[in-house]
This record gives structure tokens, sequence and C-alpha cells, in this order.
């Protein structure tokens, strides 16, 4: 019988001998270009600025597609791409069940139903199989999220919603450049949605953009980011012809994610470097599931992204994620808030407003999200662990790491 391994959270030596390596994400060339955004003394596009349309301009070159458009928050673009899409109230979107609450809150916001479909094990991301299920005659885009740097099944799910003129929408906050074929995501679906808050892979401190290939989108796009207001009119002879919101990115946020952006390839490369070298050493670990990214393309490693097989283990999620951060390690124990979307008290219970004076007769469409609509989603929620990626980690990092992980599964196996 072989002997397990004493694990630090019962006092024995951490699996990570050193702390993770660190580096400097904003250096002198985003400091110089903030500067000169300053000394310009324009801090408003609107006004004279030359930054935000500089880097939809760089944002296009990247993804070799006709428009991008910044806005505030990858939320506020997931909400712009909805409306882009001509979402409304009383139609209904198809959504995966596990991701940020920022794939959802749009749908809401805009009065129409979220549809969660479940999800592929082998990828978390939707299965094209249950959005095909789940499309009825309301359905007016399906929301497709490429989690953790990976690709989602987004050819599969165009190839099943163009023949119905069903919109799709690529969440693209924690994947930018994901390659899937030798092109980018978001560019396969109708609109690409992008986070640029400071826990992504380019950080502006907030911000984010959509991308698009269709001109009219792209309108729809710039005025629902401001206010919906005709720039073009001399104020007082404009009109507003539909609710838009105030989700402006500003020339100083512009001017470092210019700079971020152009140093985007570079850092994808240390992260593959680093993703790939730390699946190889999880590699043949019996009670846990390690997902890869397909021959087919090129992952972002946001995070690596892996399963328990609970069944094998004598622990749950909860403790396993204990043991591995005792171990020095840097992981998170969860894809979701409340585990699932429709988990959170705000679906559950059509809570939609702060002081629930509106009933659970005014969630869109009616609906109810019962436990059990999505079994795998549920399934993997209970047992995901996401293993931090960083383009500053180093080999040595990827190797305590592995061997962490290794020595918590193997200790609590059956």
């Amino acid at each position: 019988m072989t002997t397990k391994e004493k694990l630090a959270i019962d006092g024995g030596a951490p699996a990570k001998t050193v702390p993770y390596t660190k580096g400097i994400r904003f250096g002198k060339a985003e400091e110089e270009a903030a500067v000169a955004c300053i000394r310009a003394q324009k801090l408003w596009y609107k006004q004279g600025g030359t930054r935000v349309t500089a880097v939809e301009k760089t944002i296009c070159e990247m993804h070799d597609i006709k428009h991008a458009v910044c806005c505030s928050s990858g939320t506020a673009a997931v909400h712009t791409a909805l409306a882009m899409c001509g979402v409304e109230a009383g139609d209904e979107v198809i959504v995966n069940p596990v991701s940020d609450w920022g794939s959802v809150c749009g749908i809401l916001a805009l009065g129409a139903a979220p549809v969660f479909a479940d999800i592929d094990e082998e990828t978390f991301s939707l299965d094209p199989a249950c959005v095909e299920a789940a499309v009825t005659d309301k359905t007016r885009a399906i929301m497709l999220v490429h989690l953790g740097g990976y690709p989602a099944h987004v050819r599969e799910i165009i190839d099943l919603t163009k023949p119905r003129g069903i919109k799709v929408i690529e969440d693209c906050a924690q994947s930018p450049l994901t390659m899937l074929d030798g092109q980018p995501v978001g560019t396969f679906g109708d609109v690409g949605a992008f986070s640029t808050n400071d826990s992504k892979h380019v950080s502006c401190g907030e911000g984010g953009f959509v991308i698009t290939r269709d001109d009219e989108m792209a309108h729809v796009a710039r005025l629902f980011i401001d206010k919906g207001y005709e720039r073009d009119r001399v104020r007082g002879c404009g009109d507003v012809r539909f609710l838009g919101f105030n989700y402006r990115l500003t020339e100083l946020q512009a001017a470092v994610l210019d700079v971020q952006l152009r140093g985007l390839p570079a850092q994808l490369g240390k992260r593959r470097a680093y993703g790939e070298r730390l699946i190889a050493g999880l590699e043949g670990i019996d009670g846990l599931k390690v997902m890869k990214v397909p021959p087919n393309a090129e992952g972002a490693y946001w995070f690596v992204l892996t399963h328990l097989e609970l069944e094998k283990l004598s622990a749950d999620r909860s403790k396993v994620t204990e043991a591995l951060t005792a171990e020095g390690l840097a992981c998170w124990g969860a894809l979701a808030p409340a585990q699932t979307l429709y988990g959170t008290s705000a679906i559950r219970d059509g809570t939609l407003y702060p002081f629930r004076r509106t009933g659970r007769s005014a969630f869109p469409g009616g609906r109810k999200y019962p436990e059990g609509i999505c079994p795998v989603a549920e399934r993997i929620s209970d047992s995901a662990i996401s293993l931090v990626c960083s383009p500053f980690y180093t080999r040595q990092d990827a190797d305590e790491t592995a061997a962490g992980v290794r020595k918590v599964v193997d200790h609590y196996r059956k």
C-alpha cells in the first residue's frame, strides 16, 4: 500500500516551496501614455480626445474586423452586445449557467428571459445539443462563454442558429485572442464582448469593448454606450431614439489599454507555455479531470480548468480547495456565484430590485429555475477547481503547482 504524503493542512511541508513569481503589469510605456494623455488636457474623446479612437483601431487590427466600440466594463460590453442583437422584452437568450453574473444581468436589464442550457463536461461551454433543445420561437440570441481562456463550441452553435436567424454573442471576457483554426474568438458570431478590468489579461482598471463586422450593429453600439445621443447633430436639434446608457471609456483608460493590448500577444506566449507545462504535470492524476485546449486551438490560459471526480475521493471540493490553498497553491473553487447563475437569489426568487416591491410574477417571461435543469453544470459547479495562470509564473511555479495538486488528490483518493 502506498504511503500518503502528509498534507500541509495537517502539519506537513507545503508543496509550494517559494511564492509565485510576481511581475510589473504597468510599466514605463503605460506611464508615458497616461502622462501624455493628461498633458494633452483631453480626457474625453467627445471633446477632442484621440486615444479611444486609436485603441479601437488597434482592436480592429488585432482581430481583423471592421468595427470595435469601447465601453466602461465587460458587463457593459455584454449589455451592449445584447442591444446590438435586438434583444428586447419578451425575448429569450440562451446562456451558460456557469459564468460570471455579468453574462446574464444585461439580459435581465433588457427585460428578456435567460434560458440556461447545459454544458459539455469536456469543455465547460454550452453543449450544442442542449442549446438546440432550448431554442424556441422566442429565442433572439445565444450567448456562449469562452471560459478561462478555452474556446467554446462556437462553430457548432453557429451552424444550428444561422438557418433560424438567431444571433450569436461571444462572451470573451476571459479569453482574448484565444485562437480556433487560426481565427480569434469573438469574430465567429455576430458580436464579441470583452473585458479589460484589472483581473483580466489586459487592464485599464475597468473597461471593455465589443467587436462586429456589421455596420448597423456597430452604429447601435455607439448610440447605446452614449445615452442614445446623436453626436453628429447640434445639441438641441438631435434626438434620442432608444434607451442608452453612459458606458463610455475615458481617454486616460484608452491610453493605458492601447499599450496593454500591444503587449498581449507576447503575454499570451508566456501564458501558453505555463499552461501547457502545468497541464502536462497534471497528467494521469486519478480523481482529477484536466481541461485541454483542442488541437486546432490556442488557449489564452486565464486558468487551467479542472474538475474533481468526487466519487473517487473521500473529500468534497471545499475540503480539497482548502488543502490546495494550504499547500501554497493559487486556485479558485467555483465557476459562478451560488455555483450556478440560476442558483442566485435574484434569479431563483425573482428578486431583481433592491427593495423587492415587485413580485416574482414580474420576472421576464414568468420563468422559474428549479434545481436540476442543468445537471452537468450543477455537478461540474460542485467539483470544478480553477488553477490560476499568469505570464509571470515560472517553470518552477508550474511544477510545484502540479506536484501540490497530485499530493492532495492522491491523499484524498479512496
